[in-house]
């Protein structure tokens, strides 16, 4: 790190006028549902779980779900540009395509794309109520991708009254954003419905450019439930969200024209059934993923024209059964239908689709108090590729009621290929799943209302990694990886209305593929990482904050001979209740006025500001 950086990382801290929270780490008695797929509390399971709510997310004033995502330990947030450009998440070393991305638990990971991975930069958090990250794999509930984590974006929920919130803000860049959202329950019926926008002109995204690369989104989302009976309710979720991204051709350099056209939406319809008071538990649904990505360029076969859409169709019944007091079976079966359309330069669509039926048990068991045994079964059943079975354990100890957590896991993989990677025309069809064995182990303490301390050490073996053969012109399993790492993190609070928090994450992925880059680090995820928050609120009821996030060098390519030096960033942040329904906000973004970059050749944005109200009655 450079010596002005460090100075102004001191002087930062010496300075910190204290304040909004950034990082929420889990209290041991969240309500959890990324482990089991059903409510439990999450001193009762072994997996490393951290929760975000929606008072986290507004004192961070984060702009997208990325924003949050970055101060969570071992967790790399990469972006090519600026807002609204492609960004992925990489969870513990893991590869992108291998984090499992829900949105009010139906699954959004794009399957058009290459690789199967989420693109955060069109993932707002406007009227996010809710951020449920689990680390490490968890394909005996989830199945495909989840190797490297499961995020879990939930909408604002109903509320017990009405309740409308919204705000608007403004900045740099020509940025501007408002949302709103109003839920209620009247009788049997429980409502939530909301929208958000977001224009700025943004950035070049290409390092050195004139030209600004802008971002639009517009997002809607609606909840709606029908308790039909004591035992027996109707849920309908939905969610869409349409954006227009200006970049750089990758090969045209800056100033270039393309822009895409993107539009996401979800539809979720359940029927839950609690039966045997409430001892039984069963879930049917049917979810509907649908995405849409339309590419135009002034120059043509530039193949940034193009027209893709994937579709995933699921249908799933879910139960779970108190066997008896110390013992609930958690069991399902599902179906998934995916289709795909590429084309580019207008040529004829290439249609490809794929089917696979999966089903799943899982035992938790609690013998004693304070001791929870968790073990589960996965097999799922591909059209194209075959069989493959996932296996998973874990065991969470506490003494005394949640103030002490010791957890262990050993947790089981796989990724199934993409249509694009195992269908004709561009696939191989003799493809195996990717898979990956993990073990971690993790202590939790806390101390009163004071302070809380957690660590945690996890390994994981991933093999038959698909990459593409440029021998064969052919993704093939050709890859091996070996990722292990430290996170560390506290959270003190020494006086009232004074909060500090931190965390650091060694996270050391390394490429075990025979060949030239055997043993290489892999590429944009940085061996350490530090983030850190002194948060107060004010006894004058101004709240002011500030923040620090350091990142240590990484490489942008396999070969590792495209260094990204490490970097700091400090944020500061402030808010202020003008009445008791209307509060002023802002912040300063990159308050030094860093010079960084994240992916090689890619813009990042200096110092920016931005102000705005918040309304809720």
């Amino acid at each position: 790190m450079t010596k002005p950086i460090q100075n102004h990382l001191l002087q930062l801290l010496a300075a910190s006028a204290l304040a909004t929270p950034i990082t929420a780490f889990a209290a041991s008695d969240d309500i959890v549902v990324t482990a089991s797929g059903f409510e439990q509390p999450r001193s009762e399971t072994g997996q490393a779980i951290t929760v975000i709510d929606r008072d986290r997310i507004d004192a961070l004033q984060a702009t997208t779900i990325g924003d949050v995502l970055q101060t969570l330990p071992s967790i790399s947030v990469r972006q090519s540009g600026g807002r609204g450009q492609q960004t992925s998440a990489f969870i513990r070393g893991g590869n992108s395509s291998q984090t499992l991305v829900l949105i009010d638990g139906v699954r959004i990971n794009d399957p058009s794309s290459p690789n199967g991975a989420f693109d955060f930069g069109a993932l707002m958090a406007g009227n996010v109520g809710r951020v449920e990250v689990l680390s490490g794999p968890n394909s005996v509930i989830w199945g495909s991708q989840a190797i490297g984590g499961v995020i879990n974006v939930q909408t604002l929920v109903p509320t017990s009254g009405l309740v409308l919130s919204a705000s608007g803000e403004a900045g740099s860049r020509n940025t501007q954003q408002g949302r709103a959202n109003i839920s209620t329950t009247t009788g049997i019926v429980e409502a939530s419905a909301g929208g958000s926008w977001y224009h700025t002109d943004g950035i070049s995204a290409l390092a050195g450019g004139q030209e600004r690369d802008g971002y639009e989104n517009v997002s809607t989302n609606g909840r709606l439930k029908f308790n039909l009976s004591d035992s027996l309710s109707l849920d309908l979720r939905g969610y869409y969200s349409r954006g227009r991204v200006e970049y750089d051709g990758a090969f045209q350099g800056p100033d270039s024209l393309p822009e895409v056209r993107n539009k996401q939406f979800i539809l979720y319809a359940g029927l839950n059934a609690n039966l045997l008071d409430g001892r039984w538990r069963n879930r049917i649904s049917y979810s509907r993923t649908d995405i849409d990505r339309i590419g135009t360029d002034p120059v043509i076969f530039s193949f940034n024209n193009f027209d893709v859409s994937g579709k995933v169709d699921r249908f799933e019944y879910h139960g779970s059964f108190d066997l008896i007091d110390a013992v609930t079976l958690v069991y399902g079966v599902e179906h998934e239908r995916t289709s795909t359309s590429t084309s580019y330069e207008g040529a004829v669509p290439d249609i490809a689709k794929s089917d696979v039926t999966s089903v799943f048990s899982q035992a938790i068991v609690r013998p004693v108090q304070g001791l929870t045994l968790t073990g589960g079964v996965r097999y799922d059943d591909y059209d194209v590729y075959g069989e493959h079975t996932t296996l998973g354990a874990n065991i969470a100890y506490t003494p005394n009621e949640g103030r002490t957590v010791a957890r262990v896991t050993y947790a089981e993989g796989f990724r199934a290929p993409t249509v694009t990677e195992g269908l004709p025309p561009y696939g191989n069809t003799s493809l195996k799943p990717e898979t990956a064995r993990n073990f971690d182990i993790g202590l939790e303490q806390q101390l009163g209302g004071m302070a809380r301390f957690f660590v945690t050490y996890f390994h994981r073996k991933s093999d038959n990694l698909i990459a593409y053969n440029f021998a064969t012109f052919q993704s093939e399993n050709i890859a091996r990886v070996r990722a292990s790492g430290v996170e560390l993190g506290a959270v003190l609070h020494p006086a009232d209305g004074l909060d500090i928090q931190a965390s650091y994450s060694l996270v050391n992925a390394r490429n075990r593929s025979a060949g030239s880059n055997f043993g290489n680090r892999l590429e944009r995820r940085p061996r350490n990482s530090l983030n850190a928050s002194i948060d107060w609120n004010s006894p004058w009821k101004l709240a002011v904050g500030a923040s620090v996030q350091m990142v240590g060098d990484s490489y942008d390519d396999a070969a590792n001979s495209v260094a990204l030096d490490g970097y700091a960033l400090a944020d500061i942040r402030a808010s202020y209740p003008l009445t008791d329904v209307v509060e002023i906000f802002g912040r300063v973004e990159n308050l030094f006025d860093t010079q960084y970059e994240v992916v090689s050749g890619y813009g990042t944005y200096g110092r920016t500001a931005y102000a705005g109200l918040r309304l809720k009655l």
